[in-house]
């Protein structure tokens, strides 16, 4: 214990250098964990088991930089499982930088296996906490499952089922492109089914979407594909 204590203490140093850029402190915790028995596991326990969250995401954040660490399925699952959203963003960027789509496959396996065990009053937050993770890996590959999500909810607009649309829609606005705005100017519509929160998050969504393709507005966006 003693050992484990001062080697991710060397770790936690290394996190909180202020002075130190991400893929320096890459470079250093990789040389410090070949040089260490066990130190992938110790390293990896830091990202898991840390009382502080700013810990875990700096953990978390250097794992994306690191180019000789074989991506666990226990820090998949960690996604899910933590309760810190800056520590799900972190893991969910550097899975992906590590595995690109195979990130969005483990991440759906281990959703569906903790779905389908949960207690109904936990079913709500796995599926808002999935959907959220799913926009943060910023990869075409999640979006046919965000969708999937949206036909399941179907036309249900009970406050469970609203607040996971507008996140759901949040997450398109970072993983569509200019096929998926279709679908967001049906949530942006002005009708019964639609509250000003889904009206609001489908919008912005939009927005997203065009900045990032580089449209100079939604509307230059919504021109360009009228032309298409």
């Amino acid at each position: 214990m003693i050992k484990k204590n001062i080697f991710q203490k060397k770790l936690i140093r290394i996190i909180e250098d202020k002075y130190t850029n991400w893929e320096q402190k890459a470079s250093l915790v990789e040389k410090i964990i070949t040089e260490e028995e066990n130190g992938e596991e110790l390293f990896k326990d830091l990202i898991i088991t840390h009382n502080k969250s700013k810990i875990r995401k700096g953990a978390a954040s250097i794992l994306g930089y690191m180019k000789n660490f074989e991506m666990p399925k226990e820090l998949i699952s960690r996604i899910i499982e933590e309760n810190d959203w800056t520590v799900r963003y972190a893991l969910s960027k550097s899975c992906v930088k590590h595995m690109r789509k195979e990130a969005i496959d483990r991440l759906l396996s281990v959703f569906n296996e903790q779905v389908n065990t949960a207690e109904m009053a936990s079913k709500h937050n796995l599926k808002l906490i999935f959907a959220e993770s799913l926009g943060y890996m910023e990869i075409k590959e999640a979006e046919p499952i965000l969708t999937a999500m949206l036909r399941d909810i179907g036309k249900n607009r009970d406050p469970e089922s609203i607040e996971l649309i507008i996140q759901i829609l949040y997450s398109l606005g970072e993983v569509g492109d200019k096929s998926t705005v279709e679908l967001l100017i049906h949530y942006s519509a002005n009708n019964v089914y639609m509250t000003e929160g889904i009206r609001n998050s489908a919008k912005h969504a939009i927005d997203k979407i065009a900045k990032r393709l580089k449209f100079s507005s939604k509307k230059d966006l919504l021109e360009a594909i009228n032309k298409e």
